[in-house]
């Protein structure tokens, strides 16, 4: 088998694997780190003993079960001790500060059985590329060992991880073949894959089949197996994630939204029961924290072609913004900027403070309790109400602009170039299949491309990546003295700049294969080419399955979203305004009595409505902003977990339109809805005098 290495260009090194198998059994993650310096060591129940060893075969973690159960009780009492002096506080703190402890208890023991759930999607998803390169290599020179090998050095999942192990193995000496290597990793794979088990089985036949259009059957029966099993996983995951998506709108979004309109009512008929601290604290720091935790855990679980997959090679967001010659970071420029947007609202905040700071040291605690009260009450007036609620705003937008800033100058550019590359990748089975219907004529591969060339040139398509791509290459055959490799994957080689692992890949194949003849070339750019549309097909398919939640999640996060949190905001502002008008009329009533009270009602009802108590409306518009804000992100990084998987760029661009037009929305809505009911007050007020 090592002579193979010396014999075809396209395989790495023996070293290679060396090298990997080395490095890898020195190398821990972050969680087997924790595992193994921890001091505490603590023997695991039988019964989660079971579980907790398969999962940590399944992960191929380093770890031990004992080591597992003993980080997550470790985890659970050092975090018990921190959150505990906060949880004596009251009985609010108690019910959120003692959250987290059992949060990160249920994180930590269930973290090897998530895990090795994730790397079993990842394997899943894997597959496909395993069976692409297997079928691209096998085209070329139809030897089911060395296709192993190359599918080995091309795939960097964990799949591709096992795969350069099982090469080792052989090479190392610990099997006699491949075959026997494969069989004993196989007991692993069949948790993962079964279809992938029985497509590289089927495989094995091409060694044995004499007849080239025989072997090419045997390629597309064995990848058909495989994508119809990838498809049948997608549209289960797409029936379970309706459930999640309900529960994120409703449960997540709405329901919070609407417990934030009642806090006003709360607020005033329970006074001092629930302080503004918890219902900040609980909407801008522990909701968030729990639905981003559990819609991670959803995502990670995503079977398809773009969630987990080893796309090693993948358009960055910009780091950098330029002027001129200059260059600054992104974050740090959108961080100064939003700041400086922030200043009105920070100073309106600044003096709320100011003075609640000024009465609680320089009154005694009941007559602070008072003024206070009656400054909470007036910020409530016609005269305050729109001037604070526009001050306060400037803090809210100015968080708002540091995300639309840094998103969009990270991810603007980028976008572009992603959707350039993905429509060169998608139009790439069509070029494919073109190039072998010219190489079919045997003719040389320079007359071939300029007939792929002329060939979109009729069908109208020279707006088309491909078409452009085919025209350099055509054009650098004919102008420079270089081999079509050096044109490709030279110095300043057309595929250096195109962050594509699946086009790079698969041009060294058919590259390789021109080497050899115009006849091989052919056969091996027809086998590609069908194995790249039927893979298109099922994507296409994966999208059908999924586009009534993502249709969904788009309507909540550009419309939805932003449109409830205003109203909240807005309506947190009227209630209390409706209700210091009862109030006054109440008390105005009973003055007209001449201060008696008829059967002690009116005396009842105006002491139950304390609307003294309630808080500034300012403080309450700043925890349902940022709460939409955080809503609006949530939301967008789970509609591009399902469309895209994760995908920084695709992600941050959408985040930036989705988060500009909500704001605009927010800020429209809110402040229309508290400017509409001005004249209606003003109308109680005026009655009143």
């Amino acid at each position: 088998m090592k002579e193979m290495f010396n014999d075809v260009e396209v395989l790495p090194s023996l070293e290679y694997f060396q090298k990997f198998v080395e490095k890898e059994e020195k190398v821990y993650s972050f969680y087997e780190l924790l595992c193994k310096k921890l001091p505490l060591k603590l023997s695991c129940p039988k019964n989660l003993r079971r579980m907790l060893d398969q999962a940590i075969w399944l992960s191929s973690f380093k770890i031990k079960a004992d080591e597992a159960y003993s980080l997550s009780i470790f985890s659970f009492f050092l975090s018990l001790l921190f959150f505990l002096p906060l949880s004596l506080m009251d009985f609010p703190s108690s019910l959120i500060f003692l959250t987290f402890p059992f949060l990160i208890l249920i994180h930590f023991l269930t973290f090897p059985l998530f895990y090795s759930e994730v790397i079993r999607i990842r394997a899943a998803n894997e597959a496909a590329n395993v069976v692409l390169y297997m079928v691209s290599y096998l085209s070329l020179n139809p030897v089911y060992d060395a296709a192993i090998v190359y599918a080995a050095s091309k795939c960097h999942g964990p799949l591709g991880n096992d795969l350069k192990r099982v090469v080792w193995s052989v090479l190392s000496g610990r099997y006699v073949d491949m075959k026997s290597a494969l069989a004993a990793f196989s007991n692993k794979w069949l948790l993962w894959n079964e279809e992938f088990v029985n497509v590289i089985t089927m495989m094995q036949l091409i060694e044995i089949v004499p007849s080239a259009e025989r072997r090419s059957e045997i390629l597309q029966a064995a990848t058909e197996r495989l994508l119809k099993g990838n498809y049948r996983k997608m549209e289960s995951y797409a029936e379970n994630l309706r459930t999640p998506s309900f529960l994120l709108l409703f449960f997540g979004i709405m329901l919070p939204l609407m417990g934030l309109v009642a806090f006003p009512l709360i607020s005033i008929f329970l006074a001092g029961a629930i302080k503004p601290f918890y219902i900040a604290f609980g909407y801008t720091v522990l909701l968030p924290i729990i639905l981003f935790w559990f819609l991670y855990r959803i995502l990670s679980k995503r079977p398809g072609g773009y969630s987990h997959t080893e796309k090693i090679e993948e358009v960055q967001p910009n780091k950098y913004i330029r002027f001129g010659n200059l260059q600054f970071p992104i974050l740090p420029l959108a961080i100064l900027f939003g700041v400086i947007i922030m200043l009105p609202g920070l100073l309106h905040y600044a003096e709320l403070f100011s003075y609640y700071h000024y009465i609680t040291t320089n009154y005694p605690p009941p007559k602070a309790e008072q003024l206070w009260r009656e400054y909470s009450l007036s910020s409530y007036s016609q005269e305050r109400i729109l001037s604070d609620t526009f001050h306060a705003m400037f803090v809210i937008w100015g968080l708002s602009f540091i995300f639309i800033f840094s998103y969009f100058f990270r991810s603007s550019r980028p976008f572009q170039f992603d959707q350039y590359i993905r429509k060169l990748e998608n139009d790439f089975e069509y070029g494919l299949f073109e190039l072998h219907s010219a190489l079919q004529q045997n003719v040389p591969i320079e007359v071939a491309m300029d007939r792929v060339r002329k060939q979109y040139e009729r069908i109208n398509k020279t707006d088309s990546p491909i078409y452009h791509f085919f025209l350099q290459l055509h054009e650098k055959l004919i102008k420079e003295a270089r081999s079509i490799e050096s044109i490709l994957f030279g110095e300043k080689g057309l595929l250096r700049e195109i962050p594509s692992s699946m086009i790079k890949n698969v041009m060294s194949i058919v590259t390789a294969a021109i080497s050899k003849s115009t006849t091989i070339a052919s056969y091996v750019a027809k086998n590609i080419s069908y194995y790249l549309g039927r893979l298109s097909e099922i994507e296409d398919l994966i999208k059908k399955t999924t586009i009534e939640i993502t249709s969904n999640l788009e309507m909540q996060g550009k419309l939805i979203a932003p449109f409830m949190a205003a109203i909240v905001a807005s309506s947190a502002v009227i209630i209390i305004q409706l209700l210091q008008g009862v109030a006054y009329i109440l008390k105005s009533f009973q003055q007209l009595q001449g201060g008696v009270v008829i059967g002690e009602t009116f005396a009842d009802i105006f002491e139950l409505l304390k609307i003294q108590e309630v808080m500034p409306p300012t403080l309450m518009q700043l925890i349902v902003g940022i709460y939409f804000i955080e809503s609006v992100l949530i939301i967008c990084y789970f509609y591009v977990g399902i469309a895209r998987g994760f995908n920084k760029v695709h992600r941050e661009y959408l985040t930036y339109k989705w988060l500009l037009g909500g704001i605009i929305l927010f800020s429209l809505v809110f402040f229309g809805v508290i400017w509409a009911f001005q004249p209606i007050y003003n109308q109680i007020a005026g009655g009143l005098g």
